[in-house]
């Protein structure tokens, strides 16, 4: 039998971790699972184990990423917001958890971020559920996602959250008047005209589990701490957009991002329509280093406008996104 290079011995013990962290993580919940306990499943020594992930925090974070991966149960079929809605929230109920979560809100600004960014994921959503009030659902979402993120944290609470009854709370949110609290950045960067060719990279995109495409559109690499700025774009253009995560702690945050995004995505897969959007987890920075960013870090926001192999334009900093997305088609808003 041939033996297995340093990376295929590498993919094989991170699978067994994995595993293994599952098991243990489903039999004695995150607080009381241990590394120790992780290792001797696995059948590996500790420090294997922290070779693969950052600590007990991020590896409870990428398996139940792995585990809730998009694609899993039943499509449900929806028409309408409401319905949507409704349907999301049953999903988000009927994700696995082997055990407690920890306390994301320790991540501090990433995570509320993140959330934001979901918001504007499930509202895109919503939107196409809707035509003629693309924007609005963005802060119905917010409102939705705040009452679930509220509900999952009372989990260990048993019989005070019902879930039937916050599913349909969230579909009352659906046609609330609420008022849009976007407001387009009040000063943006200048857009500096390109001429560079460039190689995209091979990368996922989250939204579609398929190797990205990138065509003619916007690609916006997003530290962390930028995500509001995926927003400014959506809202701008009716072009293709991509949007990159990155952020200064991969091995910590990445997981975040991953198990956070994973988890609205795979509700979301099940009820359809997907927002029109690619997201990539750009942890190695290999899309961001494609696209010319010298320095990747949690308040990062750098944009550019493609043309097939030809970078045509870029920015960079607070507003950039915003910035080339009004060099692309504006959005324009069915009447009805």
């Amino acid at each position: 039998m041939s033996r297995l290079s340093r990376a295929e011995l590498q993919l094989r013990n991170r699978a067994k971790v994995l595993a293994a962290a599952r098991a243990e993580f489903a039999e004695h919940g995150y607080r009381d699972a241990t590394i120790d306990r992780i290792a001797d499943r696995a059948d590996l020594t500790r420090g294997a184990v922290y070779s693969n992930f950052a600590g007990k925090r991020a590896l409870y974070l990428t398996a139940l990423a792995d585990q809730n991966r998009p694609g899993r149960g039943a499509r449900r079929a929806v028409s309408t917001p409401t319905e949507g809605l409704a349907a999301f929230a049953s999903s988000w109920f009927d994700r696995e958890h082997p055990g407690a979560e920890p306390d994301l809100a320790d991540f501090g600004t990433p995570y509320a971020s993140l959330l934001g960014f979901n918001a504007v994921l499930l509202g895109l959503a919503l939107d196409a559920l809707s035509p003629g009030e693309l924007g609005r659902r963005i802060q119905v979402s917010r409102l939705a996602l705040t009452l679930l993120t509220g509900a999952t944290q009372l989990a260990s609470a048993p019989g005070f959250v019902q879930p039937l009854a916050v599913a349909r709370a969230c579909a009352g949110l659906a046609d609330l008047d609420v008022d849009d609290l976007w407001r387009p950045p009040p000063t943006t960067p200048p857009v500096r005209p390109a001429h560079e060719s460039w190689s995209p990279p091979s990368v996922t995109d989250e939204v579609l589990r398929r190797t990205a495409e990138f065509g003619t559109g916007i690609v916006v690499i997003l530290g962390l701490n930028r995500l509001a700025a995926a927003e400014d774009v959506v809202r701008s253009t009716d072009g293709a957009v991509t949007i990159a995560l990155v952020s200064s702690d991969p091995s910590e945050l990445g997981p975040l991002a991953r198990y956070t995004t994973d988890s609205l995505l795979g509700c979301l897969r099940q009820v359809a329509p997907l927002p029109r959007v690619q997201v990539v987890h750009d942890e190695d920075g290999v899309l961001a280093s494609a696209l010319g960013c010298e320095v990747i870090g949690d308040d990062l926001e750098h944009a550019v406008a493609i043309t097939g192999d030809r970078i045509a334009a870029r920015a960079e900093g607070f507003g950039a996104g915003a910035a080339i997305a009004s060099t692309q088609p504006a959005r324009t808003v069915a009447a009805g």
